[in-house]
């Protein structure tokens, strides 16, 4: 039997300036991303024309995934985040130099996005795992769930008030307003990445280990889960608000929408970083499961401004039960994995592919129903559905965690019983 321990620094120091990082990018993404898919809307009027815009994101997000893993691996995963972060100026200042044109090329859009998520997230996730460990990792990612939520508070009510004022402007120009704020917040994100130092683990990636790990049967749960939870997550994060828009007609609506979801949200992921721990993770998760799927039946009546005011309330108090320990199962699992200290950007980049393949069949099973039947009582349907696959993620997710021992259900240790052997 081998076990293996990574030793970290605690919650402090560089952990804080990534958080303090990720609450700008944030700030910056919340002010133009909610309203990327109203912008395209707008231009195309069609759904999908949205679809094929998030097709591409999570498409070549993965593939960007593994490319920003191998330049980590050879230099740094801090170089990797600024690629990210420029990238995401890239978008926004092609949207604003592009206009309505580069809007009727959704999947042009899409690509470079995925890009920049690609780098950006593949390098957040590898240094949160280096800057934390078991013991600090679900206040980690509860302070940076509520720092995001923050970061909704403000946004979106400032950029539906700036996009409202287009009749006396002209034109689009509320959206050139914010695309314009957002690569600042994204230029000064980059600057203070400067305060962040980590060295590259110097290597190639390693088929074998991926072959080997997927042995593993809590790590091939995981990764199971993380795949089916994609399904709803992939259309969920562009269906909800695009909705609203069209239910009310007007940005600003959507703002406040959106104001009091992250208000909300910003209650719950302060509360679930306060009580959560390591052994209570399956609680959470399943509590956080099922309260999504309730939520998800305010589909079944009709789709209105009303109901899903009501639906934004009540996820915004849900998905962080369910998100915060998810997220503590997957990298305290990767970080007690065998060889984790060298080869832990292979596991980061294993849990993204595995949920990039539930997203590109939720959003391809979305373009499909809406190119057959584009109806408001056909997508409330699917969104019912979707809004049930969580509740397998928690039952594989439960299935993994039984092989493991008392000790190991502490969240501090995590033994395997298979050495993987070279790279």
């Amino acid at each position: 039997m081998e076990v293996v321990v990574l030793t970290r620094e605690p919650f402090a120091g560089r952990a804080r300036w990534l958080l303090v990082i990720s609450g700008i990018f944030a700030l910056s993404v919340s002010l133009s991303n909610t309203f990327v898919n109203v912008y395209l809307w707008k231009v195309d009027k069609s759904y999908g024309a949205i679809g094929w815009y998030n097709l591409a994101v999570y498409c070549v997000m993965p593939v960007t995934f593994v490319l920003a893993g191998w330049i980590a691996k050879r230099v740094h995963s801090v170089l990797t985040l600024r690629i990210g972060i420029c990238l995401h100026g890239v978008f926004y200042l092609t949207a604003l130099i592009g206009g309505t044109w580069v809007a009727r090329w959704p999947t042009l859009l899409g690509a470079i996005m995925g890009l920049a998520g690609g780098f950006y997230w593949c390098s957040f996730n590898e240094l949160s795992l280096r800057f934390t460990e078991s013991g600090s990792r679900d206040r980690f990612y509860g302070l940076n769930g509520v720092m995001g939520a923050v970061a909704g508070i403000v946004a979106p009510p400032v950029a539906g008030y700036l996009i409202s004022q287009e009749d006396r402007w002209g034109g689009l120009s509320g959206y050139h307003w914010i695309f314009g704020l957002s690569l600042a917040l994204f230029a000064l994100a980059t600057v203070l990445s400067a305060k962040l130092r980590a060295k590259g683990v110097v290597g190639n990636l390693s088929l074998t280990v991926v072959r080997e790990s997927f042995r593993v049967r809590p790590w091939r749960m995981i990764l199971f889960g993380c795949s089916v939870y994609g399904l709803r997550e992939g259309v969920f994060l562009f269906l909800i608000a695009l909705l609203m828009y069209i239910a009310t007609g007007s940005e600003l609506k959507l703002g406040e929408f959106v104001l009091l979801q992250s208000a909300l949200s910003f209650v719950s992921f302060y509360t679930v970083s306060r009580l959560l721990s390591a052994r209570r993770r399956l609680w959470f998760l399943g509590t956080g499961s099922i309260c999504m799927a309730l939520t998800a039946l305010l589909f079944l009546l009709p789709v209105r401004a009303s109901s899903l005011v009501w639906y934004g309330a009540l996820i915004s108090v849900a998905l962080p039960l369910f998100l915060v320990p998810l997220q503590g199962f997957v990298f305290d699992t990767i970080s007690q994995l065998p060889n984790a200290k060298e080869h832990h950007m292979e596991y980061i980049i294993m849990r993204e592919v595995f949920e990039n393949v539930g997203r590109v069949v939720g959003i391809s099973l979305f373009i499909a129903l809406v190119t057959i039947s584009p109806t408001a009582r056909t997508i409330g349907t699917f969104a019912v559905g979707l809004g049930f696959v969580q509740l397998i993620t928690w039952w594989l997710i439960y299935l993994g965690q039984r092989e493991r021992t008392p000790m190991e259900n502490t969240g501090h240790l995590y033994a395997v019983h298979r050495k993987v052997r070279g790279s």
